[in-house]
């Protein structure tokens, strides 16, 4: 019943899937207010959530609201490895045995009924993750939710390539040989999901209907400090599978605690056989090397870089850039972090800008920025766990004491949550040829180092260079020479990344439009999987045959 109701749906995300043109499925959300927010996240104050197979183990999650500093206060249902198994392997039978329309209906009806609670799933991302109530809406919000879609639409494309049955026939010597053949997907076994803390939805939608659609038994595994807004989402799949007829333990919720962590005792199951992961690159590579015999999907973190050469506009380049470098306070998989200048400084159409001015100019749009409290809300939100400002802190009195530390990472005044763990960008300023360099690998949050070089060819040799070693999942470029662009970008495919070039406009520079841009290529360090091709969902399920003779034929 639901694969007609949302079967229009479909296949128009199908079509964006091929024609990669701009297209959305959802209709914008519109945010919430603190108040409202507040309200909506008090409500589950006291709350316990059983999301899984029966259990006894109950865990009251460590989360702590970013805007507030107060505990949530929500328990969940904490099945143990062996518990969440079991269930999984009860529910497998009638989730595989499950024709693919009921499957994919599941997935669009879950999808449609998370897009109608829209402003909840807001105010508790938001209050679980530091995204403005805005970025909650759009890219927690709307954005991820055409992420799942267009895994949905992907995976039904590619089991329904395959018709279900055909009549063959082959002449063999004298006689004519008629087969009739049935054609069936079967899906390879549980899949285990595991959720990061800053951006939950964005990747776990993707994963968890990929597999559900495929046919197989998801166990969703959230980070233990951001849990509320995951664990909603399957409580709506869960539901919507047993409106279905099909068990609700095919997707359960399997909570831990930073102390007792249970994702590696999961992925190293014989049981699970497909691993979604997103999150540090330390567990991301570990899931590489030592689950041989599982599907392992990974997105981890890079070193994004930008290489600013020449601009039409040197203050509309510098906004976009400074804007990039504050979203969500820089708890983004795409945001920037090392920046090269030349020693030339920047062309622009009022003439060359030397280097120092075009530091200034970007410090004067981040402070811009940061000086309008309401603005500065909803584009930089909070920083989700105190460990990262304290990183972030300890880098710029680093910075500080070896002569390096352009301006200070400063709160800006939050306008509904005073007591916000709120800041701005660190930006730190550096010189290989002089002995000073950026760290190695990603800092995560709102930081920034300039990096002198002495032209556009260095550049692109100590950026690639980067990529190689550590990774990039967004790389931009600032050029007016369309044949340069058409080089360094060449270079940055060599080295398994993908760029954009010259982006100024109201548009985030990190944006990625589900349905057309590719999210991490999958040929550098920072993941091995690609939101969304085909390879993202064509593993997770095999055809078998089997095939009989026409009698007398």
């Amino acid at each position: 019943m639901f694969f007609e109701t949302h079967l229009d749906l479909l296949q128009a995300a199908a079509e964006a899937n091929r024609t990669r043109a701009a297209w959305t499925g959802y209709a914008s959300i519109t945010p919430p207010d603190a108040a409202q927010s507040d309200a909506i996240v008090g409500a589950y104050d006291g709350a316990t959530l059983r999301l899984s197979s029966p259990t006894e183990s109950v865990v009251t999650a460590d989360e702590v609201s970013p805007y507030t500093g107060k505990a949530l206060n929500v328990s969940y249902g904490a099945p143990s490895a062996d518990e969440a198994l079991v269930g999984a392997a009860a529910a497998a039978t009638a989730l595989r045995d499950a024709d693919i329309e009921r499957r994919i209906g599941v997935c669009l009806e879950a999808l449609h009924r998370i897009h109608l609670r829209g402003q909840e799933f807001a105010a508790v991302t938001a209050h679980t993750t530091g995204q403005s109530l805005n970025m909650a809406c759009s890219g927690s919000g709307t954005n991820a939710l055409d992420r799942g879609l267009e895994a949905v639409a992907m995976a039904w494309a590619a089991m329904t390539r395959v018709p279900e049955n055909v009549t063959w026939q082959q002449r063999f010597g004298k006689s004519d040989v008629t087969l009739r053949k049935r054609f069936r997907t079967r899906p390879i076994g549980t899949a285990l999901v595991v959720a990061c803390a800053s951006f939950p939805a964005w990747n776990a939608y993707p994963a968890i209907l990929a597999n559900l659609a495929t046919g197989n038994p998801v166990l969703v595994k959230p980070h233990p400090r951001s849990v509320l807004a995951t664990a909603l989402a399957v409580e709506v799949i869960r539901e919507v599978l047993a409106e279905a007829q099909l068990p609700a333990d095919a997707v359960q919720l399997v909570v831990d605690t930073v102390d007792a962590p249970i994702a590696g005792e999961l992925a190293t199951s014989p049981e699970v056989r497909i691993v979604d992961f997103t999150g540090s690159p330390t567990f991301g590579s570990w899931l590489e090397r030592n689950v041989p015999n599982t599907l392992v999907f990974t997105e981890t973190a890079g070193v994004n870089t930008v290489i600013v050469d020449s601009v039409t506009d040197l203050s509309a380049a510098m906004r976009t850039l400074a804007g990039g470098l504050s979203l969500f306070s820089g708890q983004m998989c795409t945001t920037p972090q090392n920046i090269y200048i030349p020693d030339a400084g920047v062309d622009t159409d009022n003439g060359v800008v030397s280097r120092d001015d075009v530091v200034a100019a970007l410090l004067s749009a981040i402070d811009d920025l940061a000086g309008a409290p309401r603005r500065a809300g909803a584009v930089c939100g909070a920083v989700q766990s105190e460990a990262t400002l304290q990183s972030i802190t300890a880098l710029a009195d680093a910075a500080e004491a070896d002569g390096t530390l352009v301006r200070r990472p400063v709160p800006y005044a939050h306008p509904d949550y005073p007591q916000a763990r709120a800041v701005t960008p660190l930006v730190v300023r550096v010189d290989p040829r002089r002995g000073s360099t950026p760290p190695d690998g990603e800092q995560f949050g709102p930081v920034a180092f300039l990096i002198d070089c002495a032209d556009v060819t260095s550049a692109v040799q100590h950026a690639t260079a980067s990529i190689r070693s550590h990774g990039a999942i967004s790389s931009y470029f600032y050029c007016t020479d369309d044949a340069v662009v058409d080089t360094v970008a060449d270079a940055y495919a060599d080295a398994g990344a993908s760029l954009s070039a010259n982006l100024v406009s109201s548009m985030p520079m990190q944006f990625a439009a589900a349905y057309s841009d590719y999210h991490v290529t999958g040929l550098n360090p920072a993941g091995n999987a690609t939101l969304t091709d085909e390879s993202f969902v064509a593993g997770r399920f095999r055809i078998v045959q089997d095939r009989r003779q026409i009698e007398g034929k």
